[in-house]
């Protein structure tokens, strides 16, 4: 599907548009220069749409729960992604921006999360709230532990650095086996190719592991 970003058309998955177009508070802004999901969206694959649609079903459950409709939603996504294999779904509040949102230990792939912080005092109802959203958006980022993030079929982490891959990523067995067939086509094919064309593809695979930005760390 195409979709007008900055007086221009560009291609959007038909997934993330219904995110945006069921869930007010995942609407995207290319224009916001603050908030990376606003800015770039998501930057993982289609797998996870659904695991997503029941993170911001559950999230709205729980809004409605204490009586707020979802256009007055507080929630505002940061930033989602895949990071060692698995989402990273980052997020604050209008009132609590998302700050440092985790620290990532590269050796086991190991998340320490900092939860957002009011500039006030909150009371004990939106206090409970907010600790119910933490727990709803952490199942999420389980769920994906054992969803392939290409066809979201059940999965499991992936590291196929003996082969050359050295991206881990939740995958079935079936897209799993793509993805090998695909190395090893791609590394066939660089073998006749020139150090500059060598270089405009690994910029490409680059380009496209970070969702088209420099901003997903």
């Amino acid at each position: 599907m195409l979709k007008i970003v900055n007086g221009e058309m560009v291609s959007v998955d038909k997934w993330k548009l219904v995110l945006q177009k069921d869930f007010p508070f995942m609407e995207q802004d290319p224009n916001d220069e603050h908030n990376i999901y606003r800015k770039y969206g998501f930057e993982c694959d289609r797998g996870w749409y659904q695991l997503l649609r029941e993170c911001c079903e559950k999230i709205v459950q729980r809004y409605a729960e204490d009586g707020i409709e979802i256009d007055d939603i507080d929630f505002v996504p940061a930033q989602i992604k895949e990071k060692f294999g698995t989402l990273r779904f980052y997020y604050g509040y209008t009132d609590a921006p998302c700050g440092i949102a985790a620290f990532d230990n590269l050796a086991t792939g190991e998340s320490i999360r900092f939860e957002p912080k009011a500039d006030g005092d909150i009371d004990d109802a939106k206090a409970k709230l907010r600790q119910d959203i933490r727990s709803i958006v952490r199942t999420a980022e389980e769920k994906s532990k054992h969803t392939c993030e290409v066809c979201g079929a059940e999965g499991k982490l992936r590291n196929d650095s003996d082969v050359g891959i050295h991206w881990v990523r939740t995958l079935c067995d079936s897209c799993h086996k793509d993805r090998i067939k695909k190395s090893i086509e791609t590394r066939e094919k660089r073998k006749n190719m020139s150090p500059a064309e060598m270089l405009n593809e690994i910029k490409k695979n680059i380009e496209k592991k970070n969702g088209g930005n420099e901003n997903a760390d």
